[in-house]
């Protein structure tokens, strides 16, 4: 199984699990920015595709971080995302939660890895709309310096979308980290002249 590294003691030692859509409607805080109704829609759109609705780590009751994602035809027509349209074979990443508690980038990363690890080889990868403000604790369109460093790459078109590309994981995960996916997690891309990976140590 997928693992990661990591120093900072404040980082959730629970696993990144998959959610159903009775998980995300049990939400509060973290999916708040999210309406009701179309929290639902999106969930089951996500299930019955992929079977999760994204992913959630826990810190003791609560949840520390969770990412929701749906297909292209579950995004609400009032999403950030609706605004130009995702690509057919991605997924869309419609709202990103962080607890103030935790290291957003140490528990982002965690949720990326574990959410990337389950929709490899069902997408290409995930589409997210970028805030120009800074990432609050529950929000539909995280910030531009939040995606890049989890890996998101801008896009030409929309203004201001940013796309995390399975094939390329490899590569940012080796170069900005030095933290990698484990050959389980079934990641090929890799840049020529770049051979060792190293073990990550989140469990999935």
């Amino acid at each position: 199984m997928a693992r990661m590294v990591g120093t900072d003691n404040r980082v959730p030692t629970g696993l990144a699990v998959a959610l159903t859509p009775a998980d995300v409607m049990a939400m509060d805080v973290p999916t708040q920015a999210v309406n009701p109704n179309d929290r639902a829609a999106a969930a089951r759109c996500a299930m019955e595709a992929w079977g999760l609705a994204g992913v959630g780590i826990r810190q003791g009751t609560d949840w520390a971080g969770v990412l929701l994602v749906t297909p292209p035809d579950g995004i609400p027509l009032t999403h950030p995302l609706a605004g130009g349209g995702v690509s057919e074979d991605t997924a869309g990443l419609i709202c990103v939660y962080l607890s103030s508690s935790v290291p957003p980038i140490s528990t982002g990363r965690r949720l990326c890895v574990g959410l990337s690890k389950r929709l490899r080889g069902q997408v290409s990868g995930i589409e997210a709309q970028a805030s120009t403000v800074q990432l609050t604790a529950s929000s539909l369109a995280p910030s531009a310096h939040w995606l890049s460093k989890m890996g998101f790459q801008p896009l030409r078109y929309p203004l201001h979308r940013y796309r995390l590309d399975f094939e390329s994981m490899v590569t940012w995960m080796q170069k900005h980290f030095q933290w990698s996916l484990l050959p389980a997690v079934n990641l090929s891309a890799q840049p020529a002249g770049m051979t060792a990976q190293r073990t990550c140590t989140e469990e999935e």
